[in-house]
């Protein structure tokens, strides 16, 4: 009876060859899109965050080159205070002066005020001229007075009621202050400072004072200048003295922005990068990478009822590749003899060379927090690019901690990795914000100073020196730091070139003594050359 009962019985339904392996070659395939997919949208990350660096960048340039133009300005309003024909009194003459100046130097007019701010010389007006007020509020006027001067907002004048800034000092006569001396800088110039950086199609830069108008666009000034930037932007530069954020143009075309402060935070760039070829990009990417897949599982389906014995075993031999993607390894597809496993093949390549790609770019050094050698060399590269654009100097600083194994022998590798972090922690504060300090390994840091020649780079040197030379909590060892300083373009054209220099530079302060630093030379590459003859 139970034997009747067991032949009786149904037989389970089976899947057929062919739907298994559709269903295999979606199982397959659909892992491939999403994985391609993730990879393609993190590469879009890494795009979007290497826009925010790069715009983080040109604002600091940008700063830089503003910063110079109004110093220079205010150096040349010092030379005019105290020039004879002021002293003396001669104003007629100083009138004369004023307009000779304005030939030389990159401004649009000088106003002499007296403490009232009455206009008493005006280059752009007759000498002697009508008594006008000045438009500038009394504590402008005060600060202009006092011995560091004065950048001001923009303002309309009185003489003509046009936009301008005005960059102030005070006039010493016999000790004693009697006038402010101001130049006057418009808009235009502004722009025209803002328009030397180079920056991609469809790239803004916009010139801010405290109050948050606009003083200087690279493009459609006219239009903008005089106007508060958009509100996003404003509260954001209110809050901190750099940083990036998502916003719009004053035209209402969303972009990622960067901003940076002066020095003394009276006044700002912003530089917006457009969001839309960002986000076109993403989504052309993400239909091909569909559209791909969609295209193995049709093609694999129409393959599986012609031969599933053959392709169930193509697809099989691409099993190991998954497997190796799916734990980060390296992929290695083998050749098939279909087109349909070997475009399979094809996307689980492209999705490896995505997600390498994606580890290649971890540009933290996980100890120190410091940028590694990955961002290093894109921002020098940056660096040195505008640097050949503007014919500016840049400095390489390579620094090695001393006695710094004899701390790993005594106090073993944790002890070590705190004197790592703390040496990174003072290196930081010895530099200034712009600057880029970066592990490279062990206890060996690079730093790369934008803008600066080789005395300036000496001074950081010695404050890095000063810094590093301070006791470590716990530790006994003198661990110091040496240090080699290569210039660009003194010391060489490309980062390669500066590093090797600030190497040989930093091994000969280390046979000199150690906790100093040593400028590269042509003398000391000499003496290097010699000792590689010799031996």
């Amino acid at each position: 009876m139970a034997e009747t009962d067991s032949a009786n019985a149904p037989t389970p339904k089976l899947p057929s060859i062919r739907r298994a392996l559709l269903w295999l070659g979606i199982a397959c395939t659909v892992p491939t899109i999403l994985v391609a997919s993730a990879a393609t949208y993190e590469a879009y990350l890494l795009r979007k965050e290497r826009v925010y660096e790069t715009a983080v960048i040109t604002t600091r340039t940008l700063v830089a080159e503003l910063d110079r133009e109004l110093r220079a300005i205010e150096a040349g309003l010092r030379i005019l205070a105290t020039s004879e024909e002021l002293q003396q009194g001669r104003l007629g003459a100083f009138h004369r002066r004023l307009q000779d100046a304005l030939q030389l130097q990159n401004v649009d007019g000088y106003v002499l005020l007296d403490h009232q701010g009455t206009q008493v010389v005006n280059s752009n007006a007759p000498f002697p001229g009508p008594t006008i007020h000045t438009a500038l509020p009394d504590a402008v006027l005060r600060e202009a007075q006092s011995p560091q001067g004065v950048v001001t907002n923009l303002f309309n004048t009185a003489l003509r009621g046009e936009q301008t800034i005005a960059v102030g000092i005070p006039v010493s006569l016999q000790g004693q202050v009697r006038y402010s001396l101001f130049a006057e800088v418009k808009p235009q110039r502004i722009s025209q400072v803002l328009r030397r950086q180079a920056m991609p199609e469809g790239w803004v830069a916009a010139a801010l004072d405290s109050q948050g108008l606009i003083v200087g666009r690279t493009r459609d000034e006219a239009r903008y200048v005089g106007q508060h930037a958009v509100p996003s932007l404003r509260a954001a530069i209110a809050d901190s003295p750099e940083g990036t954020l998502r916003s719009e143009t004053k035209e209402g075309n969303p972009v990622l922005t960067a901003f940076s402060h002066s020095r003394d935070r009276l006044w700002a760039v912003a530089v917006g990068a457009p969001i839309s070829s960002l986000q076109s990009d993403l989504w052309r990417s993400m239909v091909w990478v569909i559209g791909v897949g969609l295209t193995i599982i049709a093609m694999g389906i129409w393959a599986a009822y012609r031969l599933a014995l053959q392709i169930r075993a193509s697809i099989t031999s691409l099993s190991e590749p998954a497997i190796a993607l799916g734990r980060g390894g390296a992929v290695s597809v083998p050749a098939t003899q279909y087109r349909e496993t070997a475009l399979l093949g094809d996307s689980l390549l492209r999705a490896g060379q995505l997600l390498s790609h994606a580890q290649q770019l971890a540009y933290q050094d996980p100890l120190t927090s410091l940028c590694n050698r990955v961002l290093f060399t894109e921002l020098a590269a940056h660096a040195l690019a505008a640097a050949a654009r503007v014919s500016r100097p840049v400095s390489i600083l390579a620094v090695d901690l001393d006695n710094f194994k004899a701390v790993n022998d005594t106090y073993g590798h944790k002890t070590g990795d705190l004197v790592l972090k703390i040496a990174a922690e003072r290196m930081t504060g010895a530099l200034r914000e712009a600057d880029v300090l970066s592990r490279f390994g062990g206890d060996e840091f690079v730093v790369l100073l934008d803008a600066t020649d080789g005395a300036t780079a000496e001074q950081v040197a010695a404050k890095l020196n000063a810094a590093l030379a301070a006791p470590y909590p716990g530790v006994r060892v003198a661990v110091t730091g040496s240090i080699g300083i290569a210039t660009y373009p003194v010391d060489g054209d490309s980062l390669g070139q500066l590093l090797q220099e600030a190497d040989r530079a930093l091994y000969e302060a280390k046979a000199a003594g150690r906790d100093r630093y040593t400028s590269a030379s042509p003398s000391l590459r000499a003496a290097t050359l010699d000792q590689y003859d010799m031996s």
